[in-house]
């Protein structure tokens, strides 16, 4: 199945790299050790958009992001794929993106729902689990021309 290709877009929450990002919120607060944006929250990184109720950024002692935490109704959108959850979660230093809570993610018209889903990026691993629910995919083959 194409699963690598469904989860690849979670490497969005490594957000914080390269492109110049732009950030709204209700409100701002920045501590030496993390960055946080609560209410509203609307991340852009070129075609890239995260929404989440709070999100918080995590730095290192040079001020680089080292974990970037998303919560409540969490969006996350690009050009055809979707992702959502009730938090979100990713680790600049391992590569490692989890979706907690009603995880769900979009790729046309392929669709991997899970109360859980994590995504190793470096060692190209996905595991979706659910205990109160079943693992849930729905997956388009294209026809062949």
């Amino acid at each position: 199945m194409k699963f690598k290709a469904l989860i690849l877009p979670l490497a969005l929450l490594s957000f914080a790299l390269s492109q110049p990002i732009t950030g709204e919120a209700e409100k701002l607060i920045f501590k030496k050790d993390r960055i946080i944006y609560r209410g509203k929250v609307k991340l852009t990184r070129g075609d890239s958009l995260l929404r989440a109720d709070e999100v918080i950024v995590f730095l290192d002692d040079r001020g680089k992001p080292v974990k970037m935490v998303a919560k409540g109704e969490v969006r996350y959108s690009e050009p055809g794929r979707k992702a959502f959850s009730d938090y979100a979660e990713y680790d600049f230093r391992t590569d490692v993106i989890v979706l907690r809570g009603r995880a769900r993610v979009e790729e046309e018209k392929n669709v991997l729902e899970a109360e859980e889903i994590v995504y190793d990026k470096k060692n190209q691993t996905l595991q979706a689990k659910g205990e109160k629910s079943k693992v849930r995919t729905i997956y388009i083959e294209e026809e062949n021309e």
